[in-house]
């Protein structure tokens, strides 16, 4: 008996596929029309909604509609349409992937669709640039001379970068459309830090130049620093003179080959020529060959600093001393802890799945679980190592806490929220909130694209007025010499802290909300310390902890916590800030370029020999001067 139903349901189920043939196959279609498209547009949402619309308009129109001539001016209609839709995007996605030169006409659309993401995505691309006018006299100046062969998408990257450049703003700029070699750079085979405002060698990768370490930068190819700098501040928009020495040393221009050919197009690829000088003014010509070696072979002076294992995680601390009154805690990004992870899952409805499980492998050394709960509970807790840190240094009273940031390029700022609350308590974090940096935020098609969780009619329930969904949102940007209500203060920290289940649970309970705060709190600040991590550098100092080092090379009245976009034709991509921050509302130059409490000079570094944590040693012996 069942065996003659399951016949039946079989023979149902044929029967009617082959009623409906025409309608299966048209939404077949539209699904393979829409995965094929997404790739080439890297657009999966707009690709299946007009695919689909295809495929359903085309499936229903010649599944039920009888009248021949209808149907054949159905599938004429979808194919005019279809044709003016994928022409453009099909020879532009031809041409760069086979790197011919893209035609004229396709990179005169990109450039003027980059103006416009930029004026409707970033809160003030014209502050920094000369104005509206003048924004716009660039972007057609850049139109105007476009060769009529067109360009090659590098080329094109390399046309377009001087228009994002002009935003003079950090968090805004392309990402590059070439695999940037990290084994092989192929730049120069030195690796340069910033102090006072000058490039120096902090590592070689030959042993033979170890000398150098301590040089200063005068030229490459005989072309000066200050003309390189110059040069860099076309490429890419900069917050201050310490971003420009950022993005030339560290890993920037000088050490990859593609961003060298960028930067000094004279080159002709072979031997690299440089002039430095010593600390004792000794001036030395080089001829280099290109650097064939990675970060991780980099040769530096020997260091009397032994730093905490950074093998299982990113957030690790140890005492410095016998008598374990001086921790050094090392927080070397703000996106590998859990709560970030949390919050992610409720804000984004996504998840970095692979980092996820690459973290608690790490970890745990063991493979990661399936279920993306326990996956997100092993990752290592900024809660649960606060609460171990405060214990343990309560324990032994100790009087130092030095939190190294120098490595500290951002992520989500909460962890900051979370050792405020730690250190300081709950009712200091919410007073804190009129210190804390104040932002005002600019919606934008970008902006809801990037974050699906976030909904214009919740953000509206705590709005004077009714904003649209491409408005700037005040709410956090009180009118000057006015401050956050204590209640508006409370429901901000709470919307955030509610989203990480972590954090939130001890929070409600308050059971180590100022638990324990040393004496003396010292942060160590270096150019790479940016973004989140500067976030996490103020509001740390606001509270009274002192800074310690080089400056960062953020800006601390700017832009930041950027939305991606791509362009449709040359394919190039990047990020534009939708934040405008700021943290000195008073203080215009120090929102600029903010000076450390303890600043390093060139002469500091050279006592210490330029060891590599020479701003530990630094921090070290403040400690002493500070009981």
């Amino acid at each position: 008996m069942q065996l003659k139903k399951s016949k039946i349901e079989v023979k149902s189920i044929i029967t009617f596929l082959k009623n409906y043939q025409s309608l299966i196959f048209w939404l077949i279609w539209g699904i393979s029309m829409s995965v094929i498209f997404g790739f080439i547009l890297d657009d999966f949402r707009t690709s299946f909604a007009i695919w689909m619309g295809f495929g359903i308009y085309l499936g229903v129109t010649l599944q039920f509609f009888e009248n021949k001539r209808l149907k054949s001016a159905a599938v004429l209609l979808c194919v005019i349409v279809a044709i003016f839709l994928v022409w453009k995007p099909m020879i532009s996605f031809v041409q760069r992937n086979t790197h011919q030169k893209i035609s004229r006409q396709f990179l005169v659309d990109d450039v003027r669709q980059m103006a416009s993401i930029l004026e409707a995505t970033h809160p003030d691309p014209y502050i920094n640039g000369g104005g509206k006018v003048a924004f716009n006299r660039s972007m057609q100046n850049l139109i105007q001379i476009i060769p009529e062969e067109g360009l090659t998408k590098i080329e094109f990257y390399r046309h377009l970068c001087p228009l994002l450049a002009t935003v003079r703003d950090g968090h805004t700029s392309f990402w590059p459309p070439f695999n940037l070699s990290e084994q092989s750079p192929g730049g120069i085979p030195l690796y340069f830090q910033a102090v006072d405002n000058l490039l120096y060698v902090a590592a070689v990768i030959d042993s033979n130049h170890q000398s150098l370490i301590g040089s200063r930068l005068l030229s490459v190819e005989n072309v000066s620093i200050e003309d390189l700098l110059r040069r860099q501040a076309q490429i890419k928009g900069y917050d201050n003179e310490y971003q420009l020495l950022r993005y030339l040393g560290y890993d920037g221009s000088l050490w990859h080959r593609r961003f060298l050919e960028h930067l000094i197009p004279e080159w002709k690829g072979e031997s690299i020529q440089l002039k430095l000088i010593d600390p004792q003014g000794v001036v030395t010509d080089l001829h280099l060959d290109p650097n064939t070696k990675g970060q991780d072979k980099l040769i530096t002076n020997t260091t009397s600093v032994k730093l905490p294992s950074t093998e299982k995680s990113d957030y690790v601390y140890q005492f410095m001393d016998d008598e374990k009154k001086t921790v050094l805690l090392l927080i070397e990004n703000m996106y590998t802890y859990r709560e970030s992870f949390e919050m992610e899952m409720i804000l984004q409805g996504s998840l970095r799945k692979d980092l996820a499980k690459y973290l608690y492998e790490r970890y745990h050394e063991s493979p990661p679980p399936g279920d993306t709960d326990k996956l997100i509970a092993g990752i290592p807790s900024a809660t649960e190592l606060c609460r171990e840190l405060v214990e343990i240094m309560k324990k032994n009273q100790s009087e130092n806490l030095i939190i190294d940031l120098r490595r500290n390029q951002g992520g989500n700022a909460f962890i900051s929220t979370i050792f405020f609350y730690f250190l300081h308590g709950k009712e200091a974090l919410i007073s804190f909130s009129d210190q804390k940096s104040i932002f005002v935020k600019k919606y934008s098609p970008l902006f809801w694209r990037q974050y699906p969780g976030r909904d214009i009619d919740e953000i509206n329930r705590y709005q004077p007025i009714e904003l649209s969904e491409d408005d700037y949102d005040f709410s956090g940007y009180p009118e000057k010499g006015e401050n956050l209500s204590h209640e508006e203060s409370i429901r901000i920290i709470e919307d955030e802290a509610s989203t990480t289940a972590t954090f939130w649970q001890e929070y409600q309970t308050e059971t180590y909300s100022a638990y324990y705060c040393p004496k003396n709190i010292l942060i160590l600040c270096s150019p790479l310390t940016t973004s989140s991590g500067y976030a996490f550098m103020y509001d740390h100092w606001a509270a009274g902890g002192k800074v310690v080092g080089i400056p960062s090379s953020q800006a601390g009245n700017g832009f930041g916590a950027w939305v991606g976009f791509k362009l449709n034709y040359s394919g190039l991509s990047g990020g534009i800030s939708h934040l405008y921050i700021t943290h000195f509302r008073d203080d215009p130059e120090m929102g600029r370029l903010f000076h450390p409490d303890y600043g390093m000079t060139y002469d500091d570094l050279n006592f210490y020999n330029f060891d590599p944590h020479a701003e530990i040693l630094f921090a070290l012996e403040l400690t002493k001067k500070l009981k």
